[in-house]
């Protein structure tokens, strides 16, 4: 599709929509991106990127400066939640080589955010809510909930899970899992040693992620518990109660870190279709929320965005992009939908069934591993050529 003057406009500046909005440019598109909150301000915690993600993200120019603030992975370690004894070691490298990384989440905001103002092809509009969305014959106008209102070519509603371009098109809200994610992060100081790796510590209906973040500087620390636990005032203290008994080490860390803050896991209903009429297209969560048991949230909302200006750059309308769009994304999603199954299953195991667990991955070997995870970590961005980044 050839651009034109009319924009191509994006709901919400998180990392989907800044992702599409630099492909979008790069590929020769004005765009307008327009973002509820009045202000963006760094949210979140840490962040793993697998190399399926990076790889994007290397194609729009922003891999080396983000690596400077991240620390590369090559393997996640899987542990006995009781003793932190190792089970398995799962590589994470991309076949080719490509890193696994993790980061604080602000480091990649802040990277795209640079990246997306050095842009002249890119408008950021703050406090602009998307209440409506028509369709007319050659565009699509947007109204805000100010009152005002704009036209584009198309939208990308990249809105996050709770997306409002979603529920005004009559889609369901997002449905909670039935679990929680507590997130803090702690310094690097003296007692406090920051994991050389991925740590992932498996236990009853329950588990336990660190890894470290700014550059070695931090541990990132993320402890899924179930959601109908009676939470104590005192949040450390009541961690300290749901995992009462497992490793001194993350117990410690828990300790000696921030209050940790509760997030509801929410899942978006895998019915939920990508696209609204012919010319809106919901990424990343507003199309596809899932629990982080595979740590594909941020790399699979990356891709959308990519995929989705290569589609709009290569097929000859908004209707046939966005088409083809859904047609390739759906079945990879819907393999991490079921990875994810999996993992919170085998994550999760009780007592004897978790013995079990641990002797089969005991014997895999790496190699084995990394075979299983192929699909997923050596999947790269279509190959249709983008400019350099505007000078």
């Amino acid at each position: 599709m050839r651009p034109d003057e009319r924009p191509v406009a994006i709901a919400g500046a998180g990392i989907a929509g800044l992702t599409a909005a630099i492909a979008l440019a790069r590929f020769g598109f004005a765009v307008d991106i327009y973002e509820r909150a009045g202000a963006l301000a760094e949210v979140g915690a840490g962040l793993q990127l697998s190399p399926n993600a990076l790889r994007v993200l290397d194609r729009l120019g922003l891999l080396d400066a983000l690596s400077l603030r991240a620390v590369a992975a090559r393997s996640v370690t899987l542990r006995r939640f009781g003793t932190g004894r190792p089970i398995a070691e799962v590589p994470v490298q991309g076949s080719d080589g490509t890193p696994y990384l993790s980061l604080h989440r602000g480091a990649l905001q802040a990277a795209l955010l640079e990246a997306a103002g050095a842009e002249p092809r890119i408008r950021l509009h703050l406090g602009h809510p998307v209440a409506s969305v028509s369709e007319h014959a050659d565009c699509i106008e947007l109204a805000f909930a100010g009152g005002t209102s704009a036209r584009a070519r198309c939208l990308v509603a990249a809105d996050g899970v709770r997306s409002q371009v979603a529920r005004a098109a009559g889609f369901a809200d997002p449905s909670p899992t039935g679990t929680i994610a507590w997130r803090t992060t702690l310094p690097v100081r003296d007692g406090i040693a920051a994991p050389t790796g991925i740590d992932a510590w498996l236990g009853p209906r329950r588990h336990a992620v660190a890894y470290p973040i700014e550059a070695g500087a931090a541990v990132n620390l993320v402890l899924i518990d179930q959601a109908d636990a009676a939470a104590e005032s005192d949040p450390v203290r009541h961690l300290l109660r749901r995992f009462s008994g497992w490793d001194r080490r993350l117990l410690g860390w828990i300790e000696a870190a921030a209050p940790p803050t509760p997030w509801p896991i929410l899942s978006v209903d895998a019915e939920r279709y990508y696209r609204i009429g012919t010319s809106t297209l919901l990424i990343g969560d507003a199309a596809h929320a899932m629990p982080p048991y595979a740590a594909q949230g941020a790399a699979l909302a990356i891709e959308d965005a990519f995929v989705c200006a290569a589609m709009l750059a290569s097929r000859p309308s908004v209707d046939a992009a966005f088409a083809t769009f859904e047609a390739e994304r759906r079945p990879r999603v819907e393999a991490v939908r079921r990875r994810v199954a999996f993992h919170r299953f085998v994550y999760h195991l009780p007592g004897p069934a978790s013995l079990v667990r641990d002797a089969v991955l005991a014997v895999q070997p790496k190699a084995s591993l990394a075979r299983g995870l192929r699909w997923l970590y050596d999947w790269t961005p279509p190959d249709i050529a983008t400019s350099s980044p505007a000078p």
